[in-house]
């Protein structure tokens, strides 16, 4: 009899008919058939059964007196099972909004499932989203664009007066270095709006300007922009059509749970 497989001999419960199965352990089975030819009989009233049954026989009687034991199925034997763990088929609980996810409750499974595991795509760019912190940013500003001249930003929601008490006096507006101070102001709003052109509303402040390479500065350049910023900074390389923007958020908006909720569909 091997340790690796679940052995299955005259089951008999409800409409099965005397079958015998050998089931390897650590792999995803999946039970098919018509309607009524046994497939709940055998996954709920056989091997749940049997599994959550033993389990509860393993633990003390004072703890058997708080769990619901299911009813043995009738079959001739079962070897090398395991403790057992079942999603119902149904659900009582329903609303007007309520999905196969929902009904079943694997969609806060597959919510953390997604986001833990699978691998996100920037939808303008089509490149890989990763996550940084400023020592890889640094690195990799090294490694590709050593020698080059750049311009490091970050976003901000912050007033005009706000930034130049702050010592923050030039913005990256539609390509270009603009001084904050040419902007007139009503009532002190969010310099977003007044910046027209501005696509989205986005506006960067100017960090600092410099050429990249192994200096303490870059460094620290980095690192207040990367606090500024709320873990996320721009990096410009000048001259060219290419703008690095990393972030220590895998996205724009941070990609969690949170991310694959209908109520962000």
């Amino acid at each position: 009899m091997s340790e690796k497989k679940l052995i299955i001999e005259g089951a008999r419960q409800n409409n099965l008919k005397n079958i015998n199965l050998s089931l390897p352990h650590n792999k995803v089975i999946a039970i098919t058939g018509v309607s009524g030819s046994g497939k709940s009989s055998l996954a709920f009233d056989t091997v749940f059964a049997e599994g959550q049954w033993r389990f509860i026989e393993s633990l003390s009687t004072y703890a058997r007196l708080f769990l619901e034991k299911l009813d043995r199925p009738d079959v001739d034997a079962i070897h090398n099972i395991r403790p057992a763990i079942a999603l119902e088929q149904k659900n009582s609980v329903r609303g007007s909004r309520s999905t196969v996810g929902t009904l079943t409750e694997i969609y806060d499974l597959f919510r953390l499932l997604y986001s833990k595991v699978s691998t996100p795509f920037c939808l303008n760019c089509g490149k890989e989203i990763k996550m940084w912190d400023p020592s890889q940013v640094v690195s990799e500003l090294i490694e590709k664009h050593h020698g080059e001249k750049a311009i490091i930003v970050f976003e901000t929601k912050e007033t005009a007066d706000e930034l130049k008490k702050r010592g923050f006096y030039r913005v990256w507006l539609n390509g270009e270095i603009v001084d904050i101070s040419e902007f007139q102001e009503e009532e002190n709003p969010p310099i977003p709006p007044l910046l027209k052109g501005g696509k989205g509303g986005l506006l960067y402040i100017v960090l600092d300007r410099l050429v990249i390479k192994d200096d303490p500065r870059l460094s620290d350049s980095v690192e207040m922009a990367w606090r500024e910023g709320n873990g996320r900074i721009k990096v410009i390389i000048v001259n060219t059509v290419q703008n690095s923007k990393l972030s220590t958020r895998v996205q724009s908006e941070g990609f969690t749970v949170l991310s694959f909720s209908s109520e962000n569909a």
